[in-house]
C-alpha cells in the first residue's frame, strides 16, 4: 500500500511535524510506501518527500497551481490512500478527492473554525458556536479572527468548503473525542468519524524516574497566551518553596514579558527560563520535574508533550480542556483544574506536593497510562485499519454505483 501524506512543515520544530516524523518510518516497517508533500521545511528529513509551495497558499491562482502540483505528484506515485494533515490549499485537497480515498486527520481546528482555534483572544474564553457569517461579527467585540479582512475571508472560505466536502472524505481522524464531537455537532457523518489519540513519542520508563530533591514544576510549550505561560508563572508566584522551568521559543519579547511576570509575582529568583529544547535534551527536562504543568487556556486537541511527561512517570497538573481528558484522569495520574485559574492550579501542585504517596502512586500510574494506551504500536496497528478500510470502502461503493 502507498501512502501520500499532505503537511504544510517538513521539520522538528511542531506537534504535527514531530508526530510526522515519528509515524512514517513505523508505517515504513510495516511495509507501507511513505510519501510526503511539503509547502516549507527540510526535504533530507525523509525520503520521497515532494516540496510542493503552494500548500502553505490561498487564493485562486494558488488553488489552481496546488490543483495542477498536486495532481502531477499524484499521477507519478499513484498512492492507494492519501493522508491530509495540515493544508490551507483547497486546490490540492480537491486533487486529492478526486483522486482516491483521502483520509483527513483534524490536528487542530483549521478545517472547523475560521480562526483555527476555537478561542476568543480578547476575553481568553474558548468559543462553542458553529463556523457561519456570525463569526465576522463576534470577532469585532472578542478577537479571534485575523482583522485583515482578505486573510478573514480567505479562512472563512476554507472552512465552508470543507464542510461542504464532509461526505466525500473516505476517514476523519480525531485526536481524542473532545474533537470529534466539534465534528458531530457540525453534521460530520458519524460511521466515518473516528478518534485516534496520538502516540507517545517517547519510550515509556519501566519505573518513575527518582523524584528531585527539590520541589520543582515544570513548563514546555510555546510562548503563546494561548498555552497559558502566564497562568504557570503566577501559580509560581503562590508556591513560595517551589522552583519552576519554563522551557519554550523565545525571543527578546516573549523574553522581557516573562521578566516582568516573574518580577510581578515575586518569583524570578525561583524561575528558571531556557530556549526550545531538541529532541535529544527532552528527557533530562523531565527528570528534574517532581510536577509537570500544562496550563493550556484553548480547547487542546490532546496535547502530546503531556503523555512525553508521564511516560517518564511525572504527574502532570493540567487545565480541564479539549482533549486533555483523553490522558489525565483526575486523582490518577495528575489533576484536573479549571482553565486560567492560577490558584486552582497552585492548590492542586501544593496538594500534591503534600502527599509523597500521591505521587508516586500517580508516577507509576503516568507510566502505565502510556503502556496501555499511546504506544507507538498500537497506533500504528489502529490507523493501518483505517487505511485499509478506507480503501475497501471506497471500492464497494464504487462497485455498487456500476
Amino acid at each position: 500500500m502507498r501512502i501520500l501524506h499532505l503537511n504544510e512543515h517538513l521539520n522538528w520544530t511542531g506537534g504535527v511535524e514531530t508526530y510526522l516524523l515519528h509515524l512514517i518510518p513505523a508505517l515504513e516497517s510495516h511495509g507501507l510506501e511513505q510519501y510526503y508533500a511539503f509547502a516549507k521545511g527540510n526535504s533530507s528529513l525523509l525520503p520521497n518527500s515532494f516540496e510542493v509551495p503552494e500548500l502553505g497558499h490561498f487564493g485562486k491562482r494558488a488553488e489552481q497551481l496546488g490543483y495542477e502540483r498536486v495532481r502531477c505528484i499524484l499521477d507519478q506515485i499513484k498512492p492507494d490512500v492519501i493522508h491530509v494533515h495540515r493544508v490551507y490549499n483547497l486546490g490540492a485537497l480537491r486533487a486529492c478527492l478526486e483522486s482516491c480515498p483521502t483520509v483527513v486527520t483534524c490536528h487542530d481546528y483549521l478545517y472547523l473554525c475560521p480562526a483555527g482555534s476555537f478561542f476568543y483572544r480578547r476575553t481568553k474564553t474558548i468559543c462553542q458556536r458553529q463556523a457561519g457569517l456570525a463569526c465576522f461579527a463576534v470577532t469585532l467585540f472578542k478577537h479571534c479572527l485575523t482583522p485583515k479582512p482578505r486573510y478573514a475571508l480567505a479562512y472563512y472560505r476554507r472552512v465552508k468548503t470543507f464542510l461542504q466536502w464532509r461526505e466525500r472524505f473516505a476517514k476523519i481522524i480525531c485526536p481524542s473525542e473532545s474533537v470529534r464531537e466539534r465534528l458531530l455537532s457540525a453534521g460530520f457523518p458519524a460511521e466515518k468519524t473516528q478518534t485516534l489519540p496520538y502516540f507517545c513519542p517517547i519510550e515509556p520508563l519501566d519505573e518513575p524516574r527518582p523524584t528531585p530533591p527539590k520541589p520543582t514544576i515544570l513548563f514546555v510549550g510555546r510562548i503563546r497566551p494561548i498555552k497559558g505561560y502566564d497562568v504557570f508563572i503566577r501559580a509560581l508566584g503562590q508556591l513560595a518553596e517551589v522552583r519552576g522551568i519554563l522551557v519554550g521559543d523565545l525571543n527578546g519579547d516573549t523574553s522581557r514579558r516573562i521578566n516582568e511576570l516573574a518580577k510581578k509575582w515575586d518569583c524570578a529568583s525561583r524561575l528558571e527560563v531556557h530556549p526550545w529544547a531538541s529532541r535529544g535534551q527532552i528527557p533530562e527536562l523531565f527528570k528534574s520535574a517532581t510536577i509537570f504543568v500544562f496550563p493550556s487556556v484553548w480547547p487542546e486537541t490532546l496535547g502530546i508533550v503531556g503523555l512525553e511527561a508521564m511516560a517518564h512517570g511525572v504527574p502532570v497538573v493540567a487545565s480541564d480542556v479539549g482533549g486533555v481528558r483523553q490522558w489525565l484522569r483526575d486523582g490518577v495520574n495528575g489533576a484536573l483544574v479549571p482553565p486560567r485559574d492560577a490558584t486552582a492550579l497552585a492548590d492542586a501542585v501544593r496538594r500534591l506536593l503534600n502527599s509523597p504517596e500521591s505521587l508516586q502512586r500517580m508516577s507509576q500510574n503516568a507510566i502505565r497510562t502510556i503502556k496501555e494506551g499511546f504506544l507507538l504500536g498500537q497506533h500504528v496497528e489502529n490507523l493501518m485499519s483505517l487505511y485499509y478500510q478506507a480503501v475497501n470502502t471506497t471500492a464497494a461503493a464504487t462497485i455498487e454505483s456500476k
